[in-house]
């Protein structure tokens, strides 16, 4: 963690529901900002960017869908980029049974000779809030 200065950080909000209700509507808001209500389908997601502040940020949202709802506070905070993987951003995932966590995990690949690498992101989705 720098002390000196703060870092962009991004919060992502995917649509990968199935089944007959895939609609998702959505509010979340912060302190100092409100994103006011979205709605989505699936295949379409959301990001903000912003600055991370020396500690952490909080968003609070309202997910609803047809298979019910969440209210859910999304932290974004240094702690967090653990649990959100090798990126800059996290990424929260709405499915048919509740609200996902995704993690990314960077793995690094060469040939046999070792002069050609290359990486791939892999996601893993952690369950976080069923529906209520």
């Amino acid at each position: 963690m720098m002390v000196t200065h703060s870092h962009g950080f991004q919060l992502e909000i995917r649509n990968e529901l199935s089944g007959r209700y895939r609609r998702l509507v959505y509010k979340c808001w912060s302190r100092d900002n409100d994103f006011g209500w979205r709605e989505n389908w699936p295949g379409q997601h959301k990001d903000w960017s912003f600055a991370m502040s020396l500690f952490h940020t909080f968003f609070h949202c309202n997910f609803h869908t047809g298979y019910g709802r969440v209210d859910k506070q999304l932290v974004a905070a240094w702690e967090m980029k653990e649990q959100c993987g090798d990126r800059e951003k996290c990424t929260w995932v709405v499915k048919k049974d509740g609200l996902y966590l995704r993690h990314w995990k960077t793995i690094f690949f060469s040939n046999k000779y070792g002069n050609e690498r290359w990486y791939e992101y892999v996601q893993h989705d952690v369950l976080q809030s069923p529906w209520s």
